[in-house]
């Protein structure tokens, strides 16, 4: 398994289909000359071949989708017609002709025969198509291409997206007409726009691809999930829809407990058209969709009185009405500002999603498709909690009493929107040649993600007002003006592709080469009180503008202190080089190489001299390193052997290399953490208080007052936690292998057996620098051996602060894998039903999870290991269930007037709670108590360390506590699945497996014809129910959620043992949702 940082590049791109065959005479003998034209049915678009010398026919560059019509003819024999002949996304149907000697003038029309089967000969690797009946049918209350690619039977669920084939919801990419439609930036989940990108009424279909081995599909270590848009035809379509939600279509009732539910809506109204403007030659495709939600701000209040109890079990906070009412009325009265409110509001974010595509049929031989899609959409959140850079232990515990506990309220507008635009266009060229034997596709692709963030109110500082909690400590009691990381907020990554791919077939060989290059910039903005930030000690304090406890402002580091925004380059040179060899009618093999060449640019300006000096005996790092261009060579090889030659008995495999990429938002930190290009000022009050500016709403003024118009752009101290990249830092990669048996067994039926098998190499991580190992290290009481203890090397920069670097870096020797063996069985009845189950097994270990937006939670979040985070270990993968079962059932019954539309999707894999994220695995873990905080026991910084599981003999030894705490730990590891049957081990990391969830999902739609002048339109009524089971029974549906996996503390020389309980999730996930949906098809 590949940790976070196989970030895969806009490379998996595949965009149409393609179709090839044999054509023969009566006596079995191959049609040198037959002419084969397929037919896209609703454009009129045609594809024209000649088959060669030995039959054979190759038809690459095709739309995806159909019906198509293919007719096959000679001079001299009887032509031969398929119709309805549908092609899937980036798979090639085998469609053989046997044409006879001509008696009849008229064309013989087969629908189907035994030679001709549904299996696919040309497939080699795991690939999952998923056509647009598939996609309508689909229940999907959050309208994402998550849900669709959940089909995936190599799938995983998780909280942050899909993780697919082994790699997290990072390691899969995503394409939409060949651009680039994944996360780039990397906060956030696996898709930009807040999960939905484009509408799910714009796509044709959706392809998942685990071991494609492909040569022309690459960037990822998961899984390669491309999609195609709708194309307009010769038949003017035109649909109008309304999907709402709302928290009167959400349920709250779970077993143990309501939910009390707030004020939600969701109404999404849109429209979709395709229409011919040339017949048969020029067409158009239009989405539009425009969205309206309403969501709850604060849903707690304020006391009326002070005599009022507060807490989290009421729902009230401690600051009360009277004293907001106040604080509000001041500052409109002598700023100018209106905080907002603070409670019984509600914020509204509209947004919409727009996309439009040109399909030009040049002539036979040329044919163009443009396309561009927007969405801008943007959610609410409250303000963070965080008070960095300030040290809590000057002013107060945020994680106690911070901005949203139950001590403190915040006015409305401290809350701020983030923004979630993407913008994409995608042209392609597809040209045919020498009747088609030689064919060019050239393709560039712009993808923009752009993620500002906005608040209402205006500018205005961060400004927490203070007030003693009841035991005397210092909490906060109120927060008015912006977020504090807020103010200059940016995510930006803009991506340019451009490819140029020939392919020429040549007897039995189809032989590509394709050149492609690639341009990320990548743009970073982020300020700690960037609009400026005080601390108050009190509301008299402020009012009556006396010192601030504590004052921060950050800035460019430039003579104008302007905002600077770091910013980071990355190209990528590809070549590949592929054989697709007809070795026989039975057997085809696939022989391809690629090679990619990542270029870094030079960022000298990025070095921070006071950071070199002081690390020039330290390994000589630098802020301004940059790894080297380095070639990455992925070979690849496929094979699929028909092995009776009835398309009944398909044996197919293959392996090959894949590379993967770094996350932008850690190669932009590099720039953005070296303290070269922006600066910020912390302040403490002194005792005078003398020391301190005076408050400020405009920024000039606060600098101004800080600094006295003498800041100059200079030399800043070394940042203390920078992030650094080895100079010999490879792209990590993994080895991809499969073996499959397709099966068609009697009734029709598919039946799939596939093994999948990665083995990584190159795996990246992060290490903390500036740390020195413990001589003879930790040993614990009742251990059997010492763990690494780390302590501090001393490096301090030059204003005497400690200086613990992050190293991105390659592991030595230590590297992952991912196995899994799924079986599945499909069928489709005449009569409008049709059926998928699947089962998979699978196991995954890496080095690190990954699952940290930024570089310092990569070395800290899920890094559980024995020696500490910066000691390399492999551990289960969290987000792979071991175990998942699929059901996907479709029916469409059509009457007379109408028909009726069912999708049934049921899913059953491992997956629990721990806080706020899902996992499918955990691990048993524990600290060293250090007075408040929780340390790990090597002293790293880290993650905490993992527990060593004694035997009762070694139990008995170790000191508790109390005796009671010590047996109530033994009778939880006789307990405990894993646990008991690791006794006298330390425990793995991801170790313990996650209860059983199961999910049962629903649609129904009601389609009502309507004859509107002579032509039949379509109403329809739909309803889509997530979790549906538990709108039947409360007790059922329901997540699992651990209390704490943290369950051993050490201090003062003893243990306790602090027993973890489970419980149902309380929240919307352990609960039933709806969508109510309406359309009106015009045809």
């Amino acid at each position: 398994m590949l940790s976070v940082f196989a970030f895969c590049a806009a490379d998996a791109q595949v965009t149409t289909s393609g179709m090839n065959g044999t054509v023969t005479d009566a006596d079995g003998q191959p049609l040198a000359g037959a002419t084969v034209i397929a037919v896209h049915t609703p454009s009129g678009t045609q594809y024209g071949a000649v088959s060669d010398k030995n039959g054979g026919y190759n038809l690459q560059g095709l739309r995806t989708g159909g019906p198509y019509t293919v007719t096959f003819s000679f001079v001299g024999c009887q032509s031969v017609e398929f119709p309805g002949l549908m092609l899937s996304l980036g798979q090639t149907l085998k469609r053989d002709a046997f044409l006879k000697d001509s008696q009849e003038l008229e064309a013989v029309v087969i629908t189907a025969d035994g030679k001709n089967s549904s299996m696919n000969v040309n497939r080699a690797g795991a690939v999952t198509s998923i056509s647009n009946e598939q996609i309508e049918l689909m229940p999907t209350v959050n309208r994402s291409i998550n849900d669709i690619m959940r089909l995936t039977p190599q799938a995983s669920s998780t909280t942050s997206g899909l993780a697919i084939g082994g790699g997290n919801y990072r390691q899969s990419y995503v394409t939409v007409d060949g651009a680039a439609f994944n996360n780039m930036f990397g906060i956030g989940g696996n898709l930009p726009a807040g999960g939905s990108p484009i509408s799910l009424d714009a796509l044709e279909q959706v392809s998942v691809s685990i071991t494609p081995f492909d040569v022309r599909q690459s960037g990822f270590t998961g899984g390669a999930i491309n999609a195609v848009t709708k194309s307009g035809t010769n038949d003017l379509k035109v649909s109008a829809y309304l999907y709402s939600k709302s928290d009167q279509l959400q349920g709250d009732k779970y077993d143990g407990g309501k939910l009390s539910l707030s004020e939600m809506r969701n109404n999404t109204l849109g429209f979709s058209v395709g229409a011919p403007i040339v017949r048969n030659k020029l067409f158009v495709f239009a989405n539009f969709e425009r969205e309206w939600n309403t969501t709850p701000g604060n849903s707690r209040l304020a006391r009326t009185s002070e005599s009022q109890d507060f807490g989290k079990a009421l729902q009230y906070n401690r600051p009360t009405t009277a004293k907001l009412d106040e604080m509000s009325r001041f500052l409109i009265d002598n700023y100018g500002y209106n905080p907002g409110a603070y409670q019984n509001y509600s914020v509204k974010t509209p947004g919409y999603k727009l996309m439009a595509r040109v399909d030009w049929n040049i002539n036979r031989n040329h044919a163009l498709n443009v396309r561009f899609s927007r969405t801008q959409n943007k959610y609410s959140s409250a303000p963070s909690s965080s008070i960095s850079p300030l040290n809590a232990g000057k002013v107060y515990d945020k994680d106690v009493y911070g901005r949203t506990s139950v001590y403190a309220m915040y006015f409305g507008n401290s809350r701020y929107y983030q923004e979630q635009n993407f913008t994409s266009v995608a042209a392609e060229l597809n040209s045919r040649f020498m009747d088609s034997r030689l064919t060019n596709t050239l393709r560039y692709t712009y993808s923009h993600q752009y993620e500002p963030r906005s608040y209402d109110g205006g500018i205005f500082p961060t400004v927490d007002i203070l007030e003693p909690a009841e035991n005397g400590a210092s909490a906060l009691y109120a927060s008015f003006g912006l977020d504090p990381f807020t103010e200059g907020n940016l995510r930006e990554v803009s991506t340019h592709i451009l490819t140029d791919e020939i392919g020429y077939t040549l007897g039995k060989h189809r032989l590509v080469a394709g050149l492609q290059f690639e341009h990320n910039l990548t743009t970073n903005g982020y300020l700690q009180g960037g609009a400026g930030y005080y601390v108050y000690e009190s509301w008299d304090d402020f009012k009556n503008d006396k010192a601030p406890l504590a004052f921060r402002i950050a800035h460019g580091n430039n003579d104008d202190l302007s905002q600077a925004f770091p910013q980071f380059s990355h190209m990528q040179y590809s070549v590949y080089l592929q054989d697709e060899i007809n070795v026989s009618e039975r057997f085809k093999a696939t022989v391809g190489v690629r090679f990619e060449v990542p270029v870094y640019p030079s960022i000298s300006g990025n070095e921070n001299k006071d950071f070199t000096e002081i690390f020039a005996d330290h390994g000589g790092y630098k802020t301004s390193d940059m790894p080297k261009a380095r070639l990455s060579v992925a070979p690849r090889v496929g094979f699929n052997w028909d092995m009776t030659g009835e398309r009944k008995y398909i044996l197919r495999g293959g392996t090959g290399v894949f590379n993967g990429r770094l996350p932008f938002v850690w190669l932009v930190s590099v720039a953005g953490n070296s303290n070269t290009i922006q600066n910020g000022l912390t302040l403490y009050r002194n005792e005078k208080g003398d020391n301190m500016p005076k408050f400020h709403t405009n920024v000039k003024d606060m600098l101004e007052d800080v600094y006295k118009g003498t800041y100059k752009g200079h030399d800043l101290a070394a940042n203390t936690q920078p992030t650094i990249l080895d100079k010999n830092l490879k792209m990590p990669s993994t080895w991809k292998s499969s073996l499959a048996l397709d099966l068609k067994l009697p009734g029709d039926v598919n039946l799939n057996i596939e093994g999948i098998y990665n083995k990584d190499f190159n795996s990246v991580t992060v290490t903390k620098l500036g740390m020195v190992e413990k001589e003879g290290g930790i040993r614990l009481p009742g251990e059997p051996e010492a763990r690494t203890y780390w302590e501090s090397g001393n490096i301090r920069n030059k204003d005497g602060e400690t200086v613990n670097p992050y190293l991105i870096n390659n592991t030595d020797d230590v590297d992952g894998y991912y196995a899994s063996v799924s079986a599945q069985v499909s069928k489709t009845w005449g009569f409008g039903l049709s059926l998928t189950a699947a089962y998979t097994y699978s196991s995954a270990k890496n080095v690190i999870d990954g699952i940290g937006d930024q570089v310092t939670s990569a070395f800290s979040t899920n890094t559980f290991n024995k020696n500490g985070s910066n000691v390399p270990e492999l551990g289960y993968a969290s987000y792979v269930s071991p175990h998942r079962i699929l059901l996907n059932v479709g029916y469409r019954l059509a009457h007379k007037s109408g028909a009726s539309n069912f999708g049934l999707y049921y899913e059953a894999f491992r997956q629990g709670y721990i806080g706020s994220y899902s996992y499918s695995r955990y691990s048993y873990t524990m600290y060293v108590q250090s007075g408040k905080y929780q340390n790990p026991v090597t002293n790293d910084r880290g993650a905490v360390n993992l527990i060593y599981i004694p035997t009762r003999e070694e139990l008995d030894g170790m000191p508790f506590t109390s005796d009671e705490n010590r047996e109530e730990y033994w009778k939880f590891i006789q307990n405990d699945d894993y646990l008991s049957k690791h006794t006298g081990e330390y425990s793995k990391r991801g170790g313990a497996v996650m209860p059983w969830q199961h999910m049962l999902n629903f649609r129904f739609s009601q389609d009502f014809y309507v004859n509107v002048k002579g032509r039949r339109n379509t109403i329809s009524l739909g309803l889509d129910v997530n979790n549906i089971a538990n709108m039947l029974n409360r007790d059922w549906g329901n997540v699992k959620r651990i209390s704490t996996t943290n369950i051993l503390k050490y201090e003062n020389g003893a243990y306790t043992f602090n027993k973890p309980t489970w419980s149902k999730y309380a929240g919307t996930i352990s609960t039933w949702s709806a969508m109510f949906s309406i359309r009106y098809t015009f045809n």
